[in-house]
């Protein structure tokens, strides 16, 4: 069946990987939003707890709402080539101008799109390659309140938008993201040094575009066993400890991340200023140097951390 979509419909794109626990309760909440102007396209990464035949099922009954993406690659892939491959197959068969990510285990709230949408129009301008992001409330898997506000239970600070401090951490999340047409064509997360796709996403905003935060929770973003990545309350004293004892996940984020400015470099050289060049080029070359010329070039350069405990772990770990 061929689908009909115009300059206001959005492609979401939902990669599926032994969800189906909750995978129901979420395409549920796709389906009721109050903008219904919008295409699920799904892949499943190859799950073996009967995922794909749910998918099928949602797939036969809402032919003109849902796609699935099969046959597109083989094997699992993880969660950042599954949405690749998503975006690969959009840009392969259609055409569409506005996108969003959806994880599979979240319920969004009725008006997300709309909300979205109606921040979208108001700012973007001119073309311009732009991206919007929310808030979302934070639930455990019973979808009980945990925090009212993911930004503050992360303590992120969603107006940070320069480059320096972006590389060092992302303050967006993948599946409150809606971009447009223009960022999408700038936009290739196959290669391996993208540490997420959001994070790539967001730096390219900053580099080429606009990065619009509405200060609005739009999901419920379910905590459970499996999330791919949870959300930890930070500033707490176990979060603290844990940080601050050597913990290797510290280490192991700082170091993707100046893998990542390293691929990040490479592709859009061409595209940068020369400002940005400087910026990438100084933050992709930290282990190039000792430990205490690394501190300072974090310092001087701004490649902060936001919260001051998540930039003491860096200090004591980069």
């Amino acid at each position: 069946m061929s689908i009909q979509i115009d300059d206001n419909t959005v492609a979401i794109c939902m990669a599926a990987y032994n969800g189906k626990k909750y995978l129901a309760e979420q395409i549920d909440s796709i389906l009721k939003q109050t903008y219904t102007n919008r295409i699920l396209f799904i892949r499943d990464d190859g799950s073996s707890d009967g995922t794909i035949d749910l998918l099928r099922e949602y797939r036969k009954q809402y032919p003109d709402r849902i796609i699935l993406v099969e046959n597109y690659s083989n094997g699992k892939n993880g969660a950042k080539n599954n949405f690749a491959l998503i975006l690969k197959y959009l840009k392969e068969n259609y055409d569409f101008r506005y996108f969003m990510f959806s994880d599979q285990d979240d319920v969004w709230l009725p008006d997300k799109i709309e909300k979205t949408m109606r921040a979208m129009k108001e700012g973007e301008h001119n073309h311009t390659p732009s991206i919007v992001h929310t808030d979302l409330r934070v639930v455990d898997e019973n979808l009980q309140i945990l925090g009212e506000s993911f930004i503050k239970y992360r303590a992120l600070n969603p107006q940070v938008k320069d480059l320096s401090h972006l590389l060092a951490q992302n303050n967006a999340t993948g599946c409150t993201m809606l971009w447009n047409k223009e960022l999408n064509e700038l936009i290739s997360i196959d290669d391996d040094r993208v540490v997420m796709h959001d994070w790539w996403f967001i730096l390219a905003a900053c580099c080429f575009g606009q990065i619009i935060f509405l200060n609005d929770s739009t999901i419920l973003y379910r905590q459970h066993g499996n999330n791919v990545v949870g959300a930890t309350r930070v500033n707490t004293l176990s979060f603290i400890i844990k940080r601050l004892s050597g913990n290797n996940h510290v280490k192991d984020t700082l170091q993707k991340s100046v893998l990542q400015a390293e691929g990040f470099l490479d592709f859009y050289r061409d595209d940068l200023n020369e400002d940005m060049i400087h910026i990438l080029e100084k933050y992709a070359g930290l282990y190039g140097h000792n430990k205490i010329v690394r501190v300072f070039t974090v310092l001087k350069g701004k490649y902060l951390k936001q919260g001051m405990v998540q930039i003491i772990g860096e200090l004591m770990f980069i």
